[in-house]
């Protein structure tokens, strides 16, 4: 199974192909995502992992029709990113983004957004989560509200995601060829 890990920086998973900009990182593939093409032959990775770096590219669309280019058939990005009402999001002056439950609407068929899409590169959305990893340590409050809010993505964050705020979005998608 290939698996590319973009933004790995120093602590790239086992068995897969690093990728960053920063010479000091574990990359295995020096690369700045928003350079054009991804150094992959068409359809040839099984899994892209793209945490915590695709809301600093400049051309989001883009460096994902690239990916989906480099997936094969049913091949799986995994996202994380900060979410819109996170305080990481606004304190990293080199975040260009913040992502909600629809930032990958564009790309998937029967979406509001995807009417507009000018891109061959289609995913199927297999899930959304805030918050994944930190359910664990939250108090009890705080886990029935983000159990709620995971529930009923549309409405938290239409009026609630500033008042009770999560930190990350997780996505996994599958690409559509």
């Amino acid at each position: 199974m290939t698996v590319i890990e973009l933004g790995c920086g120093l602590r790239k998973a086992e068995g897969a192909i690093g990728l960053d900009i920063n010479p000091r990182s574990d990359a295995d593939v020096l690369c700045n995502l928003d350079s054009g093409k991804l150094p992959f032959r068409d359809s040839s990775v099984d899994k892209v992992r793209a945490n915590d770096v695709l809301e600093h590219v400049d051309n989001f669309v883009a460096v994902v029709e690239d990916i989906w280019r480099i997936l094969k058939p049913g091949g799986v990005l995994e996202v994380s990113a900060p979410f819109m009402s996170s305080v990481n999001y606004f304190s990293d002056p080199t975040h260009r983004r913040a992502f909600t439950s629809m930032s990958f609407d564009y790309f998937i068929s029967g979406t509001n957004a995807s009417r507009y899409r000018y891109s061959d590169a289609e995913f199927e959305l297999l899930s959304v989560e805030y918050d994944k990893y930190e359910y664990d340590s939250r108090s009890f409050l705080n886990r029935m509200i983000l159990k709620w809010a995971n529930a009923n993505k549309p409405r938290y964050e239409s009026r609630y995601a500033f008042l009770f705020p999560v930190y990350q979005i997780y996505f996994e998608l599958r690409a559509i060829k």
